[in-house]
Parts: C-alpha cells; sequence; structure tokens
C-alpha cells in the first residue's frame, strides 16, 4: 500500500530546493481582483496537454492521457470521455458543433469524435506525432503540427518528396519569405475535414510549436528554436496542395483514358511536399509561409492567441515575456511581463483581457488588460498551483480555467543517504481550478 505525502502549494511550508518566490507584484490592481473559485477533481491517469472551451454547449474538453475528457462547467462533472487514444494532445471543434478533432501523438492519428455521444467516429492519418492543431473554416482546412522529420531530405520517413510541377519564382534571398537551408524541420499536415482526408504533408524548416487561426484564412505556428512565427494563408496552401495531387494524377489518368468508372482515390498515398530551403521545390509564394521574425522581446514563443477583431497576436514567450504583434505585417506593438513556464495563452474578447498560465516556479495566472487596441498593462498576478501551464477561457461568463495534478512522496520508501524525496503525481488528484471574479 502506497503512503502519499501530498504538497498542496501555498498550503504547506515544505518546497524543493529548486522552487522559486511567487512573482513579483502587478503594476496595477483590478477593482474586482481574481480568485480560485472552485477545484474540481476531475480524477484519471497520464499527462495532460491542451484545453478547449465550447461556450456555447458549457463544456471543457481536456486531453488527458489516452483520453479526452469533457467537463460540464455548469456543474463540474464529467460529463463525456472520448477514448480510444493513445495519447491526447490537441482538441479542436467544428463551428456546427457536431464534431471535434483531437490529436493522438504516439498513433500519427487525428481521431474525429461526435460530440453528442463522444465516440469516434473516423480515424485520419497525419505526419510523425501530431500535436497541435488549427482549424481553418474558411478554406475547411485542419493544420496539424508534427515532430520533426527524420528521413532524408528532411521528409518523414518511408515517404517520398513530391516537388511541384508549377514554374513558380522561388523567394528572393534575404526576403521574409526565405528559409535558411540546415537546422531541424517539422511537418505540418494539411486535412479535409469534409472528406474527413489527408491532402499532404508539408515540411518546413525549424521545430514547429503551436498553431493558432484567426478564423479568416490565416494560421500562424510559433517556431521556438528560431525565434519566429510562421503565418501561412490556408486558402494558398490549399490551392498548392491540390495542384500537386493533381499533376501526380495526370500521367496516371492518361495510361487508363477510358470510359471506365473513376478509379477509387482512397488507396492514394499523400504527397509529402518538402517546402525546405535547398529542396527544389517550386512553391507558390502566396503559398509560401511568411515569416514574423522576432526581437530580443520574444525569445522561443511557446503559445499564441488572437484578437481577431483588432487583427492583434499574443506570443508567450520563455524569457518572461508577453508580446503583442500587428498580425498583419508582424510589427511589434508592445512587450508585458508574465511568470516563468507559460504553455499556454488565452484572449476574452468580450472584456479585452489576456491570460497566461505560468506552470513553472509556484505557479501563477498573469493578467493583462487591454485598455484600447495598443494599450496593454498587467493587472494581477494570482497564485496558482505549480504545474498549472494549460488553460481555456469561457468567453461567455468569464472563467478561466486551468489544469494541474497534486505531487506527493512515497513514505514507505524513503531516500537513502540524504537523497531528496522522489516526487510524483498522485494517482486520480487530477483537477481544474475555476478561476473567476
Amino acid at each position: 500500500m502506497r503512503i502519499y505525502l501530498s504538497l498542496w502549494l501555498g498550503v504547506c511550508g515544505i518546497a524543493s530546493a529548486q522552487w522559486t518566490l511567487v512573482p513579483p507584484p502587478p503594476t496595477g490592481t483590478p477593482s474586482h481582483p481574481f480568485f480560485i473559485t472552485k477545484t474540481w477533481i476531475v480524477g484519471g491517469v497520464g499527462d495532460w496537454d491542451y484545453m478547449t472551451m465550447d461556450p456555447q454547449a458549457h463544456q471543457l474538453f481536456i486531453a488527458h492521457g489516452p483520453t479526452v475528457q469533457v467537463i460540464d462547467v455548469e456543474s463540474g462533472s464529467v460529463t463525456g470521455v472520448v477514448k480510444g487514444l493513445r495519447e491526447a494532445h490537441s482538441i479542436v471543434l467544428d463551428e456546427s458543433g457536431t464534431y471535434g478533432y483531437v490529436s493522438d501523438g504516439p498513433a500519427d492519428m487525428v481521431r474525429v469524435f461526435d460530440r453528442r455521444d463522444f465516440q469516434v467516429v473516423a480515424n485520419i492519418p497525419t505526419g510523425p506525432s501530431p500535436r497541435s492543431m488549427a482549424l481553418d473554416p474558411t478554406s475547411g482546412l485542419l493544420f496539424v503540427v508534427g515532430s520533426q522529420a527524420t528521413a532524408t531530405g528532411n521528409a518523414p520517413s518511408g515517404s517520398t518528396r513530391t516537388i511541384p510541377t508549377q514554374k513558380t519564382r522561388p523567394p528572393r534571398e534575404g526576403s521574409s519569405r526565405t528559409m535558411a537551408a540546415g537546422g531541424a524541420a517539422s511537418t505540418v499536415t494539411v486535412i479535409d475535414v469534409e472528406r474527413r482526408a489527408q491532402l499532404a504533408q508539408i515540411v518546413l524548416p525549424g521545430s514547429l510549436g503551436f498553431a493558432q487561426g484567426d478564423g479568416n484564412g490565416r494560421v500562424y505556428i510559433t517556431v521556438p528554436d528560431r525565434d519566429q512565427i510562421l503565418r501561412l494563408d490556408a486558402a494558398a496552401v490549399g490551392s498548392a496542395v491540390r495542384r500537386v495531387i493533381d499533376a501526380q494524377r495526370a500521367p496516371k489518368a492518361a495510361k487508363t483514358a477510358t470510359a471506365q468508372p473513376s478509379p477509387d482515390r482512397s488507396s492514394e498515398k499523400p504527397p509529402v511536399l518538402d517546402w525546405t530551403a535547398g529542396a527544389k521545390a517550386n512553391v507558390p509564394s502566396d503559398a509560401y509561409p511568411m515569416q514574423i521574425r522576432l526581437d530580443s522581446n520574444c525569445e522561443h514563443p511557446r503559445a499564441l492567441a488572437m484578437d481577431t477583431a483588432h487583427d492583434r497576436l499574443f506570443a508567450a514567450c520563455s524569457n518572461l515575456r508577453m508580446v503583442v504583434l500587428n498580425a498583419a505585417n508582424g510589427q511589434a506593438i508592445s512587450a508585458l511581463p508574465i511568470g516563468p513556464g507559460a504553455d499556454a495563452i488565452g484572449y476574452d474578447p468580450n472584456r479585452g483581457l489576456i491570460f497566461t498560465s505560468n506552470g513553472d516556479s509556484d505557479g501563477s495566472l498573469t493578467i493583462i488588460r487591454q485598455d484600447v487596441t495598443d494599450t496593454y498593462s498587467v493587472i494581477q498576478i494570482l497564485p496558482t498551483r505549480q504545474n498549472a501551464r494549460t488553460l481555456a477561457i469561457d468567453s461567455a461568463n468569464g472563467e478561466v480555467y486551468l489544469a494541474t495534478v497534486l505531487y506527493g512522496a512515497e513514505l514507505n520508501r524513503p531516500p537513502i543517504n540524504g537523497a531528496p524525496l522522489k516526487m510524483s503525481a498522485v494517482d486520480s488528484s487530477f483537477q481544474v481550478l475555476v478561476v473567476g471574479n
């Protein structure tokens, strides 16, 4: 039988040597400060990743280990579970309220589930280790960011590079659309959600991270190892990919140009398009990602959020900064201090508030107010709990949800020779912190 000593941060005075103090006081205090109003014990096992809120259905979706847990935010109870996954990472929801999509990293798959009964209804193959995703409703394309490519020519193992046949001028050296040769490369899988089919995998330079769509045809992806953000035109990328597919099919169609039924395309292998420098791919200029180069205010961007009404992009960075960018041209507008380990950032358009969940140290939530379009100030730093690193915002009621777990030490296995206590997650202690004011 295991006996745990649970560490409730902020209650217990025991802390490990590497923990640091709570971040410094905020620059301003709201008239009605935020605080942790409730704690929901969700339970379950495994690590967790992103969370997604559906304010219309009052449901919170959490990628937690081999499941997606669905919580009714009015009662705080688990009302559904999406099962059959190996490890869930990211959840996106369609605008119709019918289907959801979850990236299953070890399975190299996106699972499609019905939001009425939470049953998986389709499986769509992706590139290696899919994690973050962004759904563009204008083009009907889902962009799935995967891990680094590993095979020759930066293409995923077992695949064949496909070079577009259209003769287009490559970007000029030194332009904002030129990508440096060498280094890491990652994949972005493009999925047609209506057909539930993978169209292609695009290999791009850098270790790609978080993806964020603006809902109007643009998708932004962080590149932490290059201190950059890529901006993709979803319609242009979709058009370029389909031209490549049509070019591949044309020779086959010419050989079998008879009065036969249309061939079954379901077994066709989607192309892998190498868009890294030196790959000799003639990428259409409008489909080639635009680079937004970040200055010293933002090192290793980790998460993104959008103010679509004012075309502003918010990036949480590893050097304890959040930067505000003009999404149209990449111009830096403002930089503000945040806490360490911000793996998620959210924007509440109804209240003009930005939140970063800082999971390192003792854990904190930085709250930033948008007074007018380009005036920002930190109004509160709320202590939370260690590892409360991801969040979701309910724009309907203004609540913020953070996920974390309790850590403890096994007292029936004391350390030997003065070694420190080994801390591990306590089974079934996974929980959601509800923040409101």
